[in-house]
């Protein structure tokens, strides 16, 4: 009992003794290496850390180091481009699986670009042509099931021409007669690509419910 008392008086006291002797630079000093890791934990890279702590002591401490620095400059740029290769064929990859799953549905049909859909509610008027415009709610997310848009929240349904849509729109919408509702699943190239826009992430498969409301057709240009 004896040496546990001692053993938690002498921590106490170190540890006093090293808060009264923790110095301005010291707080400095600790405050830029959190500051670094926690930029460099956010890019999520599978990063060594005895070895970049080694990095560290020996710039700082004037040591020689392992690489030049055009040495440094071509594995960090290969590095970083190899890593981010495997990440998007992996996102690439878990898109493409849940398109073969989805279209296991004896309820979805493919289109010949490889739009998916199912059909919620068919109508029975007119179809739209990639000019005209249209009159639809919807509403859109994305295949992890994170909503990036929402007009029935907004209350109110959007007009817009379908020749200044995704890729995806201009194919899927003509498919619909108004009065219909349909659930498209549209793969990334088709969507807003390798890029991604806003809120939606790179290599998405976009997953929208359509109602489609009124077809506007386009006027022909007689002067052309």
């Amino acid at each position: 009992m004896k040496s546990i008392l001692t053993l938690i008086a002498c921590t106490f006291f170190t540890w006093s003794f090293a808060q009264t002797t923790y110095t301005a630079n010291d707080s400095l000093s600790y405050a830029m290496g959190q500051d670094l890791a926690q930029y460099i934990k956010k890019m999520e890279l599978p990063i060594q850390n005895k070895i970049l702590l080694q990095a560290f002591t020996d710039v700082l401490e004037g040591k020689p180091t392992k690489f030049t620095d055009d040495q440094k400059d071509v594995i960090l740029r290969d590095g970083m481009q190899r890593i981010q290769e495997e990440k998007n064929a992996g996102i690439k990859a878990k898109a493409q699986a849940f398109l073969d799953a989805n279209k296991k549905n004896p309820n979805v049909k493919v289109t010949a670009e490889g739009i998916q859909y199912l059909v919620l509610r068919e109508g029975t008027g007119v179809q739209a042509s990639e000019t005209d415009s249209v009159v639809v709610h919807y509403i859109g997310s994305v295949a992890e099931g994170a909503e990036f848009d929402n007009s029935y929240e907004r209350g109110q349904p959007i007009e817009i021409t379908l020749d200044n849509v995704i890729e995806g729109w201009k194919y899927a919408i003509p498919l619909m007669k108004v009065g219909s509702k349909y659930k498209f699943f549209i793969p990334y190239h088709l969507g807003y690509g390798e890029r991604g826009s806003g809120p939606i992430p790179p290599f998405s498969t976009l997953i929208f419910e359509v109602e489609l409301i009124d077809v506007k057709k386009s006027i022909p240009d007689e002067t052309a």
